[in-house]
């Protein structure tokens, strides 16, 4: 469950938060898959694929929305990972978000 605010203005993403006065966290939604308004600036209804085989010298794999792509590049993003996986996972996880 949760409660969802409109967009507080024209451009920006409604909202999805944990409490009826919105005051706890709020998780941004936005309907840009198929979005035809958004298409010049780069959101694409066809998602990048790609395919990697697991193998035993597979570290770990890294699970992230937007939320982080936004900000870090793939090859930053493992890095991170890497340089804090003896700390373990969650900590790697902590410090790539």
């Amino acid at each position: 469950g949760g409660f969802v605010s409109p967009p507080p203005e024209p451009g920006l993403s409604a909202r999805v938060w944990l409490d009826a006065d919105c005051t706890q966290i709020g998780l941004a939604m936005a309907r840009s898959i198929g979005d035809h308004a958004v298409k010049e600036v780069g959101v694409i209804a066809e998602p990048v694929v790609s395919f990697h085989d697991v193998t035993e010298n597979d570290e770990f794999v890294i699970f992230a929305t937007d939320g982080v792509w936004e900000f870090i590049s793939s090859e930053e993003a493992v890095k991170v990972v890497a340089d804090n996986l003896h700390r373990g996972a969650t900590r790697a996880c902590q410090s790539l978000i």
